[in-house]
């Protein structure tokens, strides 16, 4: 009896596996029907007739219509008739494919949780496999709570680096003018409430940035994040005795902040997507557990 169970698991990942690559084929013939089907259109005046006709019809009236001779309008319609027709029938023999590899799992399903419930009340072995994998399955769903908290922590921390950013490039916009222009008291206090807001926020994404280097350890997936902080006395300096030097200092501190915080944002991205990843390969397990056990 084991011995049929283990064969319809085996059948049953089969079919699944059957079943994904077949979901892939429709998705692809749907997508080139409906890309056909628009292009035919384009080329078509009487879309609804020309539709229902049949190849060999569509291009008997097409020739006696111009004398046996298709000029180039006619062989576009003529060519996307022909791919209309051929991705409709991709399109129905796909569908109709996976159609019958799902028909075919569900009986299998049906198959194994029969056999199943009959194995748990005379088999002391497979109810202890079933108790395994239902502690796999709960340390599995932990480990996919802790990967979206750990997500939903670097979206935050994304957002922050957004914001951080355009302070930073605002104050970028007035230093630069600064540099070029009769310097005056108001723009380098505009420039300066800029650069203030912007150490505010990295100041907040600083703190961001802990949280989520937190939840990465509980993921096992952490990274070195660093970035400049403002100094007090070049803002000082920069004010009282404006110069040119203090300038382009003041400017190149904030180009390396932005270049920074846009280098921090990519290795961000890079984190998510293996979060991501993970998730999928962790719901992936559990479907699979679930199925089976």
């Amino acid at each position: 009896m084991i011995e049929h169970y283990e064969a319809l698991q085996a059948k049953l990942k089969s079919l699944l596996k059957k079943e994904e690559s077949s979901t892939i084929r429709f998705e692809e013939n749907t997508l080139r029907y409906e890309s056909a089907k628009t292009t035919f259109d384009k080329e078509s005046e009487d879309i609804e007739k020309l539709q229902t006709e049949s190849l060999s019809t569509f291009m008997k009236r097409l020739i006696g219509s111009y004398e046996k001779k298709l000029d180039k309008e006619i062989q576009e319609q003529l060519t996307a008739k022909i791919e209309l027709d051929l991705s409709l029938a991709l399109m129905l023999e796909s569908r109709e494919d996976l159609a019958d590899v799902q028909s075919t799992i569900n009986q299998t399903r049906a198959e194994l949780n029969q056999l199943k419930e009959l194995l748990y009340r005379q088999d002391s072995d497979f109810r202890e496999k079933i108790s395994t994998e239902e502690l796999k399955r709960v340390h599995l769903k932990q480990e996919l709570i802790e990967i979206e908290e750990a997500s939903a922590a670097g979206e935050k921390v994304l957002n922050g680096i957004d914001i951080a950013l355009e302070d930073l490039d605002s104050a970028d916009s007035f230093s630069t003018w600064d540099m070029f222009t009769d310097s005056s008291f108001i723009i380098d206090m505009m420039k300066y409430d800029k650069i203030d807001k912007a150490e505010a926020k990295m100041n907040h994404l600083e703190q961001l940035l802990g949280r989520y280097a937190k939840e990465l350890k509980d993921v096992s997936l952490d990274t070195y994040l660093s970035y400049e902080k403002f100094s007090g006395m070049g803002k000082t300096f920069d004010v009282f005795f404006d110069n040119i030097f203090s300038d382009w200092d003041t400017k190149d501190k904030i180009g390396r902040n932005i270049e920074m915080l846009e280098n921090l944002g990519t290795t961000i991205k890079e984190l998510q997507n293996k979060l991501e990843t993970n998730k999928e390969e962790i719901l992936k397990q559990i479907e699979e557990s679930e199925i089976l056990y």
